[in-house]
């Protein structure tokens, strides 16, 4: 007689809604000041990460720059393809 185990996985929950860019700006600078620009792309060896965990407000607000963080495809469906 053999028992056999059966694992049930819950379904993961994928999307290709995944391209964005993220733009941080001081919340009072003058309109026509011309402010340093940082641009993020997170790194994860192409595999994990993205530019989401990254929150660029404290940032922008305490130096005065705004923070551009890049959020691209990663893994089998990555940029590479």
């Amino acid at each position: 007689m053999t028992t056999v185990l059966k694992a049930e996985f819950p379904p993961l929950m994928v999307s290709e809604d995944c391209l964005y860019l993220n733009v941080y700006t001081p919340a009072h600078s003058d309109k026509k000041a011309k402010l340093p620009v940082m641009v993020w792309i997170h790194g994860g060896g192409l595999l994990n990460g993205g530019a989401s965990i990254y929150d660029g407000s404290a940032l922008s607000a305490y130096e005065n720059v705004v923070v551009v963080a890049v959020q691209y495809r990663l893994g089998i469906t990555g940029f590479f393809r």
